[in-house]
């Protein structure tokens, strides 16, 4: 799968804008979070966000470009990271799954909401052209794919999770609509009537 550039760059980096925004909670309802880690070259803190399934305490992330990413060569160096669900940040340690009995699992978690759309997404990632009937050929491809287990930890992460440093402007948006449909509305309640 090529890497992404450009434009579809920018439109995987919006959820991270969103939640700037201070829209974490709807963000985390659609099982993305924000993974922050450390940058493996500078040290500072790196943002990313990634769609998510859990189970139980066990969080779990796929790369869909393998060990490519930043993020994951960063987790690697350094798995201590910080994790942000909605309004709920946590300290977390990241391991890769190694296990093709709980890849497999993980799989089967992330198609169970849309099958369809998962079974293309897997078999562009995987060496397979088609993996339907999936439950045949994900065994398969399991250990094809980059997987991270993710652990809440006691463990106190020194990364900052992602500030929702621009929360002001959805407040600020509704007091000036507000505003503005009282000025509307005390405006056409000015008007001579023509009766």
């Amino acid at each position: 799968m090529p890497y992404p550039r450009g434009i579809i760059r920018m439109l995987l980096r919006l959820p991270l804008s969103l939640y700037r925004l201070g829209l974490g909670d709807v963000i985390n309802a659609a099982h993305l979070l924000v993974l922050t880690t450390r940058g493996n070259k500078t040290g500072l803190p790196r943002h990313t966000a990634l769609e998510y399934r859990q189970h139980g305490r066990k969080i779990y992330v796929v790369s869909v470009w393998g060990e490519r990413p930043g993020w994951y060569r960063n987790l690697r160096a350094d798995p201590l990271v910080t994790l942000q669900q909605g309004r709920r940040q946590f300290s977390a340690r990241a391991y890769p799954v190694d296990n093709a009995g709980e890849a497999l699992a993980v799989l089967h978690l992330f198609r169970r909401k849309a099958p369809v759309v998962y079974d293309m997404m897997l078999a562009r990632i995987s060496d397979r052209d088609d993996i339907a009937p999936a439950r045949r050929t994900l065994p398969d491809i399991a250990s094809q794919f980059t997987i991270v287990r993710l652990v809440e930890t006691p463990d106190a992460s020194e990364l900052p999770g992602l500030p929702a440093d621009l929360a002001w402007i959805a407040p600020s948006g509704l007091v000036l609509g507000a505003a503005l449909a009282v000025m509307l509305t005390l405006a056409r309640s000015k008007r001579p009537s023509h009766d």
